[in-house]
């Protein structure tokens, strides 16, 4: 091993661990992970020039654990990237312990074999595990640029133990001299830069998406606001947006929660609509809180159930059934946050796309109108609004009784 080479690496390491660091000041919930990886993984690098810090069997066994410590520390970050804090924890734990022992037996036995395969196959399960559990979460193509140079870590570090008859023999004292640590410096520093780069990437890219999340969404219901919704519009097919229905639903008397109960739970009562909408919605829907009280929600097919229920075929269609529900579903929910004495109702407006139409204004305001012809029917109700003018609105009855129509 070149001794002129031997803290590049480390210094790289360091570099992008202290990266990883200032990233977290973001909030990025894997920075921190990254940051413990880089900095572990740098001090295993350095252990070997480190000749003057304890003998040489004390820092092959050092190196060992904290390069196991760093793979941890990158499964757990890739973990919290995609969503899967506590993946196999127990399983890795196992692996980096096993390895660690297998390394440690091998310095024992003065077999550098033993000690350099044990700490490679190591590292390559314990980056493999949490790759196997991401499979079918990558949605960005920076996450699967991390997924892809992650995997060739993975067959590096496993072809370096499954070569390793060839790369290495002898007792530790071989080391520096042997195949193993030229092939271990030229391939650390070349995909060791990649994997550091791709995994700073995506916690650059998960800062940018939580400032994108706060532009976008509502912080205290976690669904779309207005400019959200807008956003989300503007993604959807001329062809889709022709055949949909919007719901505008508004809590009832939603004053009299905040004089009895205090503003904190009236944000509560609020929250649990939310959480009631986003419980029902279908495949490709979405909702967002226009402000205050006041939901909508985007059915993508529900102009085409809307059109059938009011031609008289007696089902009311998608998008009125899902606003029964909700009504129903935040009822039972407000009752347990409030009791049976203090009655928490919301009313629903619905309408859908007329043929021609190719914004969705018009469908908006129909629903806003129906809302409030649910509000004038004495509330905790849903009206539908047809798109076709001179077509009365149906008022969809309550506890299953017959649907009755009014201008």
């Amino acid at each position: 091993m070149d001794d002129r080479f031997a803290f590049i690496l480390p210094v790289m390491q360091v570099a992008f661990g202290i990266a990883a660091v200032l990233a977290g000041r973001w909030r990025v919930s894997s920075a921190g992970w990254w940051a413990g990886g880089f900095l572990a993984s740098a001090a295993g690098f350095a252990m070997p020039a480190l000749t003057f810090l304890m003998p040489e069997g004390g820092r092959a066994v050092l190196a060992s654990g904290l390069f196991a410590a760093a793979f941890l520390c990158f499964g757990q970050a890739m973990g919290e990237h995609f969503g899967l804090r506590r993946s196999h924890i127990s399983l890795r734990l196992g692996i980096a312990a096993l390895s660690v022992m297998a390394s440690a037996w091998g310095v024992m036995s003065d077999s550098l074999r033993l000690h350099l395969a044990a700490s490679d196959a190591g590292c390559a399960l314990l980056m493999a595990v949490p790759l196997l559990a991401a499979r079918g979460r990558t949605r960005r193509s920076g996450d699967r640029a991390l997924i892809v140079v992650s995997w060739v870590v993975v067959a590096d570090a496993g072809l370096r133990a499954a070569a390793i008859r060839w790369l290495a023999s002898g007792g530790l004292g071989e080391f520096a001299t042997s195949p193993y640590a030229f092939v271990y410096q030229i391939t650390g520093s070349l995909i060791g830069v990649a994997f550091a780069m791709a995994a700073l990437a995506s916690v650059m890219i998960g800062v940018l998406m939580r400032y994108r999340d706060w532009a976008i969404c509502d912080p205290l219901t976690g669904l779309l606001n207005r400019r959200g919704f807008d956003e989300a519009l503007a993604g959807r097919s001329a062809h889709e947006k022709s055949h949909a229905a919007v719901i505008a639903c508004d809590i009832d008397h939603f004053k009299a929660v905040n004089d009895q109960f205090g503003h904190h739970r009236g944000d509560e009562v609020i929250a649990l609509l939310a959480n009631a909408i986003d419980a029902h919605l279908p495949a490709r829907a979405f909702a967002a809180r226009f402000g205050g009280e006041e939901f909508v929600i985007y059915l993508p097919q529900g102009a085409l159930a809307l059109a059938g229920g009011l031609a008289g075929t007696g089902a009311v269609g998608t998008a009125a059934d899902l606003a029964e529900t909700v009504r129903r579903d935040f009822a039972q929910r407000v009752q347990r946050l409030l009791g049976r004495d203090f009655a928490v109702t919301a009313s629903f407006g619905i309408s859908a796309m007329s043929p021609g139409e190719v914004m969705l204004d018009a469908a908006l305001r129909r629903a806003d109108q129906a809302l409030y012809q649910a509000k004038s029917a004495g509330r905790n109700c849903c009206v539908v609004k047809p798109a076709l003018a001179g077509q009365p609105a149906l008022h969809l009855p309550r506890h299953g009784s017959s649907a009755t129509l009014h201008a």
